[in-house]
């Protein structure tokens, strides 16, 4: 027992100032003075907590970052890379679309003349 109560310390999150604020809130069922008491006591140990936590990453931040990594990974990686590639080639080749990776035929080298009429 803390506080002179039992509370439930996995709800509060310690990520920022912010956070532990109102996590304390929530723990202490919104008694300010515990609240503070619970936030003073973490704060002594945790001096350095950000005053609010850190933006999350966008979606396209995270596929941008994805993207990297695969891209890093790819050039240590070149045999794995080009081999992948060709099995990808032969899979779309032998696939319905195909057909649209042929390449296209060849002109006619020589147009037979139009009857005049």
């Amino acid at each position: 027992m803390i506080f002179g109560r039992e509370y439930d310390f996995s709800l509060i999150r310690t990520t920022s100032k912010e956070a532990l604020l109102r996590s304390a809130l929530l723990v202490s069922n919104n008694d300010i003075r515990k609240a503070t008491e619970i936030v003073e006591y973490f704060t002594k140990q945790l001096p350095n907590l950000p005053d609010t936590d850190p933006a999350p990453l966008s979606a396209l931040d995270q596929v941008d970052a994805f993207a990297s990594r695969l891209s890093a990974w790819g050039e240590k990686h070149p045999d794995i890379t080009n081999g992948l590639g060709n099995i990808l080639m032969q899979v779309l080749k032998n696939s319905k679309l195909g057909a649209f990776l042929q390449p296209a035929a060849g002109a006619a080298t020589e147009v037979p003349a139009a009857p005049l009429v």
